[in-house]
């Protein structure tokens, strides 16, 4: 049973298509949702941390510019308009399929549920995309949504 669902967000259409789709999930089986979305930034500019702290802004900086994009937020209100009692946002920085990775093992997610295709940069051409590392590396069962 699914007890545990953790969506991927990029502000795609695709990743709403996903957040739908994990919403009717949740609601079937009474799961949890796990909202997460990757910055990709992979390091702070020069001296950001020292600003951080001049500034006195909060330690989890990131955190809070992730849980200002509209789309987030959106999806957050959209699921506990739809009746999902426990909905958790989570968010990152760094490589997405990691972060992905990681988030489900931390959360113990049975389910990801992520958009075919996302907003990433144009060396995923390259590299491959991000649904595709995450399914291949996870124990947990994946949905592609289109």
């Amino acid at each position: 049973m699914v007890k545990k669902i953790l969506v991927a967000l990029d502000g795609s259409e695709y990743s709403k298509k996903a957040m739908e789709f994990a919403i009717s999930s949740a609601k079937m089986w009474g799961a949890a949702l796990y909202l997460i979305h990757v910055l990709e930034e992979k390091s702070s500019p020069q001296g950001f941390e020292e600003y951080v702290k001049e500034q006195k802004l909060p330690l989890n900086y990131f955190d809070e510019v992730c849980k200002r994009d509209n789309f987030v937020g959106d999806a957050e209100a959209r699921a506990k308009e739809a009746g999902i009692e426990s909905v958790e946002v989570i968010c990152a920085n760094g490589d997405p399929a990691e972060e992905i990775l990681r988030a489900t093992n931390e959360v113990t997610a049975d389910l990801i549920v992520m958009g075919s295709r996302g907003l990433g940069r144009f060396s995923r051409l390259l590299m491959g995309s991000v649904s595709t590392k995450v399914c291949n590396h996870s124990n947990s069962t994946c949905v592609i949504v289109r």
